[in-house]
């Protein structure tokens, strides 16, 4: 029976250079970056990001990563609360970053927790009550 991860739609695919770029905006160091989207290999000894091409698996995280760059501009937050420990479910004092690292599950749980919050924050520029 296939997983939930290999039923997802592709959708938006980043390339490596956009991935890159998104690790470098959003302040997540290169390791972690790697770990993000499931790499297996590790950074050289000269220090230059590897070159490579996303697998499937790696094709849906980025999609998820990309998702997730859009979701943070509709919240309202800066890249830097990726950085930032939160005690709201579901992180439990971890930062937004640690639970993406967890994988993809994590990844999802952020974006969960964002689009939440721009809704919450357009109804209440529109002078909308919402529960919390």
């Amino acid at each position: 029976m296939p997983d939930a991860e290999s039923d997802r739609p592709l959708g938006r695919v980043l390339s490596a250079a956009q991935f890159w770029a998104s690790m470098q905006r959003w302040g997540v160091e290169d390791a972690a970056a790697l770990q993000l989207i499931g790499y297996p290999g590790r950074i050289g000894i000269s220090g230059k990001r590897p070159r490579f091409r996303f697998t499937t698996r790696q094709a849906r995280i980025s999609g998820l990563l990309a998702e997730l760059d859009g979701a943070l501009e509709a919240a309202g937050k800066p890249p830097a609360w990726l950085h930032r420990t939160q005690r709201a479910a579901p992180f439990g004092g971890r930062t937004p970053l640690a639970l993406m690292l967890e994988g993809p599950g994590g990844i999802a749980a952020v974006l969960r927790r964002l689009h939440r919050d721009a809704l919450a924050a357009s109804l209440k520029a529109s002078g909308t009550d919402h529960p919390r």
